[in-house]
């Protein structure tokens, strides 16, 4: 397995639902019950209209791959793990 940086918006819009993501987050976000900034995710739901990502429904874990493309929201940095 290899972890691939994900730095535009090509990379966002091919993120599929299934997808395992890590994200580091500047805020703490539900994950397995327990508040952390760093924990892997598997993708929920790719809204591209929206431009949002939704990893988690309970907690309400997403972020808008816009704002962090412009440095801003909470998301700090993620990678998809591939099947290298």
């Amino acid at each position: 397995m290899d972890l691939l940086g994900i730095e535009n918006v090509e990379g966002f819009e091919s993120l599929k639902k299934g997808d395992i993501v890590v994200c580091e987050f500047k805020q703490p976000r539900l994950k397995n019950n327990k508040m952390t900034t760093f924990a892997s995710y598997e993708v929920f739901d790719n809204h591209l209209n929206d431009k949002e990502i939704i990893l988690q429904k309970k907690g309400n874990v997403y972020f808008n791959y816009m704002m962090y493309l412009n440095g801003e929201g909470n998301l700090k940095d993620i990678a998809i793990i591939t099947k290298g």
